[in-house]
């Protein structure tokens, strides 16, 4: 296989929140290929993004490391991650709340151009400008108008169109799809495909949407409170959930079909998701799970290879692989 692009190596992220330390993301690890899409699901406040923002160094790391092209980007300098910042980019979650209001569509996706230097002279920005917004399905006379003149969609394409302005290796795309149209959400989904094709792009997809991560990515990692809980490749992980978290969370994808549907077994989770301020030690979906014993509560369980290229962090994997795992309630 090839080495991989990113390497996240126990990554933390800790908030101080007035006595205590809320810990949005606790000690992740996994790698991520070129060409490939990594996707990224949870239920809301698992810290999916906050990975995401930590991961390209919007937000500076508790712990851990992040090898990119070989080199650990969380220990270089300011002026040194200013040249690695080209290769990271974010498409943002709200495209209404991501663009500046008061900068046109041109501003607005030259403004990479213009920190970085990246033209000659105004003519060159110009085109550059036109020929990404001609990449995302917009022209050229969009780029003399404002945020509030576009639809959802269109305002997510001139994100994307931002994204794309240096040419980057590696796109964090947190739930760029959630806040539209579910009629819109296929064609940007599309249009991030056709881009990567065409470009050799590399994708951490964040997103909750579980039937559109399958569509979209090539291996698929699970958190929970801020913990990696199953990685597998998609089809593997959709066809075969080890971690009683995930098989919960793929039971309540709709079927098409109404008479599988109708004869599907729901797991449903009782409680909510608990706070991530000071956590106790051990498993935390403990409180949550049908399967737990005692050495889940006192022992937080090792992420592990239990098949292969199948990761889960569950005590009991063994067990539910072999179907022997009894519910404990």
């Amino acid at each position: 296989m090839a080495e991989p692009l990113i390497s996240a190596r126990n990554i933390k992220k800790h908030f101080p929140v007035g006595s205590g330390m809320l810990k949005a993301v606790d000690g992740i690890s996994f790698d991520i290929y070129p060409g490939e899409t990594f996707g990224l699901v949870g239920e809301s406040g698992c810290g999916k993004s906050t990975a995401g923002r930590t991961i390209i160094r919007l937000y500076e790391p508790t712990d851990g490391e992040l090898y990119f092209n070989g080199k650990n980007v969380y220990k270089l300098s300011r002026q040194e991650m200013q040249e690695v910042r080209k290769d990271f980019q974010m498409i943002f979650q709200d495209p209404y709340a991501s663009l500046n209001p008061r900068m046109t569509v041109e501003e607005i996706i030259a403004e990479p151009l213009d920190i970085h230097k990246a033209y000659k002279n105004q003519k060159e920005r110009r085109e550059r400008v036109i020929e990404l917004l001609k990449l995302v399905g917009l022209n050229e006379e969009h780029a003399d108008r404002f945020p509030h003149e576009f639809s959802g969609g269109q305002r997510q394409r001139v994100g994307i169109a931002r994204a794309l302005a240096l040419n980057p290796k590696f796109i964090v795309c947190d739930e760029p799809i959630s806040a539209l149209d579910v009629s819109i959400q296929a064609q940007v989904v599309n249009l991030l495909k056709d881009l990567q094709k065409k470009f050799g792009l590399t994708y951490l997809f964040i997103a909750h949407d579980l039937s559109m991560v399958r569509y979209i990515s090539d291996r698929v990692g699970v958190m929970y409170l801020g913990h990696m809980m199953e990685l597998a490749s998609s089809e593997e992980l959709y066809d075969n959930p080890i971690h009683p978290y995930t098989q919960a969370l793929l039971s309540a994808i709709p079927i098409p079909d109404p008479e599988i549907q109708r004869n599907k077994q729901r797991i449903m989770l009782e409680g909510d998701v608990p706070s991530p301020i000071n956590p106790k030690p051990g498993c935390r979906f403990v409180d949550r799970c049908r399967y737990a014993v005692d050495k889940c509560r006192q022992v937080t369980p090792e992420f592990l290879e239990v098949k292969k290229e199948h990761f889960v962090a569950c005590h009991r994997a063994d067990e539910i692989i072999e179907g022997t795992a009894k519910p404990t309630k």
